[in-house]
């Protein structure tokens, strides 16, 4: 599932705005309020309509404080009254392999629409038939046992490191089912506890078959590949953690790493463990063979600026078929772009200063004091 193009009407702080993008990779920048957080839960909305002809998997809908406002005032007094209808018109192609597909839907670029109409209404189906039909065929497919590929679907917010999922206290889907592959997948908040989980699931299940899992090879590269510096992982029954090797020899427990290394293996594994979950018989090809659409908000978020300038072409080669939308203010992330990548939400006219625009002195200034910065407690 790719997404070519999307409009959004009386959105958060939206009256009415298009946007394309690319096919790889997408990065918003921006002042803060500029709308790059809304844009990416205007997307959230769009894409996540795919999970309305799926059963027991929660789609995503417009809520009432996403609902664009005007101010007026009436007799000195200020009134804020929303505006409607809410809309989110999207583009996109949904199957890299059309042929899974049937009949009207073996072409695959499609459109559709989700609406707010009127204040305490919900969000309609109505303009998703198209999507909701694909994705009632994908559903029956998966109950038939055959190979369908799945599209991987993930939001990361900025509260990802912080902000934890409560347990469900009744999960609808079997244990085993592929469809477990989209639980929490649209929530800003983090829910790692779904990930370690799998993670000990399989160890235990190559313990028993006396094997390594080539679906838990697949994620385990995943991570090696992105996070640097440490060569190898392995969730350890007795900590009850994922245990972290560096290049070095050090080993260290997942709660023990430092913020920036544990929220890029959280992500990355979380996106690496989806898709082995989406697509089992893709085995140790699992992550870099799922195609789909993962938004992240602030990309750089903990990250060092030496890594700053790498996360963008790591996630590119560990995830080739995953199409990223994401959010930033680093100059760092801006310089690591293609043409046509990067969409500037202060000035969309005009073209944004890269990396090489800032003094060198100011680049060895910061590297130098990041660690110093980023220390409990600390500062310059």
């Amino acid at each position: 599932m790719k997404i070519n193009h999307i409009e959004v009407k009386n959105f958060r702080g939206f009256k009415e705005k298009k946007f394309d993008f690319s096919q790889n990779f997408t990065v918003f920048v921006g002042d803060n309020c500029t709308g790059k957080t809304a844009l990416l839960d205007a997307l959230a909305v769009g894409i996540g309509s795919l999970f309305l002809g799926f059963n027991d998997v929660h789609s995503r809908h417009i809520r009432d404080d996403e609902i664009y406002r005007i101010s007026y005032t009436k007799n000195k007094i200020p009134t804020l009254e929303p505006q409607y209808p809410v809309k989110i018109y999207c583009v996109g192609s949904i199957s890299e392999n059309p042929a899974n597909l049937l009949n009207k839907f073996d072409s695959l670029t499609i459109a559709w629409t989700r609406e707010l109409r009127k204040r305490g209404g919900r969000t309609t189906r109505i303009g998703a038939t198209d999507l909701i039909e694909i994705s009632e065929k994908m559903q029956q497919k998966v109950s038939l046992g055959e190979n369908i590929v799945l599209p991987l679907i993930a939001y990361y917010g900025t509260g990802r490191l912080w902000l934890q999922k409560k347990e469900r206290a009744v999960e609808t889907l079997e244990p085993g089912s592929r469809m477990r592959g989209y639980l929490d997948c649209l929530d800003a908040a983090s829910n790692q506890k779904l990930m370690l989980r799998w993670f000990k699931t399989m160890e235990m299940v190559g313990m028993q078959r006396n094997e390594t899992l080539k679906v838990l090879i697949s994620v385990k590269q995943a991570i090696t590949n992105c996070v640097e510096d440490w060569n190898s992982i392995k969730y350890d029954l007795l900590e009850d953690d994922l245990m972290i090797t560096s290049n070095q020899g050090k080993i260290l427990p997942f709660r023990l790493l430092s913020d920036g290394v544990r929220n890029m293996l959280a992500m990355v594994a979380d996106i690496a463990y989806r898709a082995a979950v989406l697509n089992p018989q893709l085995e140790d090809q699992a992550a870099s063979q799922t195609p789909g659409i993962v938004l992240i908000d602030e990309i750089d978020l903990h990250l060092h600026p030496k890594w700053q300038r790498k996360v963008v072409n790591d996630l590119r080669q560990t995830f080739p078929k995953i199409q990223f939308i994401a959010t930033t203010h680093s100059p760092f992330i801006i310089q690591s772009l293609k043409d046509g990548e990067l969409i500037n939400l202060d000035k969309l006219d005009n073209p944004i200063e890269g990396i090489e625009d800032f003094p060198v002195t100011f680049q060895e200034y910061f590297d130098e004091n990041f660690d110093l910065l980023h220390r409990p407690g600390g500062g310059l």
